[in-house]
């Protein structure tokens, strides 16, 4: 790397610091592939010396905190050997933060990583996988089933007025005794047979 280069990075470093939604256009400079309507919340860790071996689908959701190596230098103690492999995660997966994905795995498409999971191999097409080494939990569609009937019986409110830290405090304290025993669902904007209920 050259003098110029070693600026241009840690000008590019300094930028994220100041504006986490750089973090995409940095990823990408650095060969990264992310795919259309794919969100990379900063702060992350992607493996720093071999970020192009990465690539992301279409409409993928990589929370915080969430790490992906393409490279495994423990494998350095059985003959100074550094095993590298491409991480792909395939359209419409959602990972969830702090979850880490080691080198040489595939995430099919449709498919959950859980927060805190540590993906160690292949995640097939349409499945939910968790848990440290993460094994399979169940199907996407029977995940999707379970929640849309959840929803039927828990409260649904816009979640607008209320994510964000700062909200005034009659909102706070209504959402806190809304859930005082038991959870509720926010969506973007409340479905026409909802309306009365917020």
């Amino acid at each position: 790397m050259t003098a110029l280069q070693k600026i241009l990075h840690l000008a590019a470093r300094l930028r994220l610091l100041i504006n986490p939604g750089y973090y995409q256009q940095y990823l990408r400079r650095q060969g990264v592939r992310i795919g259309e309507n794919s969100v990379v919340i900063f702060p992350g860790y992607i493996d720093g010396r071999l970020p192009y071996l990465l690539e992301i689908g279409n409409n993928v959701i990589v929370s915080r905190m969430v790490t992906i190596l393409t490279h495994d230098a423990a494998t350095a103690y059985a003959g100074a050997l550094i095993k590298v492999g491409r991480v792909v995660i395939h359209d419409h997966c959602f990972i969830g933060a702090n979850a880490t994905i080691l080198c040489n795995v595939k995430i099919g498409p449709d498919s959950i990583v859980g927060a805190g999971s540590v993906i160690t191999r292949d995640v097939p097409a349409g499945e939910i996988w968790g848990g440290n080494p993460a094994r399979f939990i169940c199907k996407t569609r029977d995940y999707i089933k379970r929640q849309q009937e959840l929803a039927q019986t828990k409260p649904v409110m816009e979640g607008g007025p209320f994510m964000d830290p700062y909200a005034p405090d009659d909102k706070k304290r209504f959402l806190k005794d809304r859930l005082n025993d038991t959870f509720m669902y926010f969506c973007a904007r409340l479905p026409e047979d909802r309306r009365g209920n917020q």
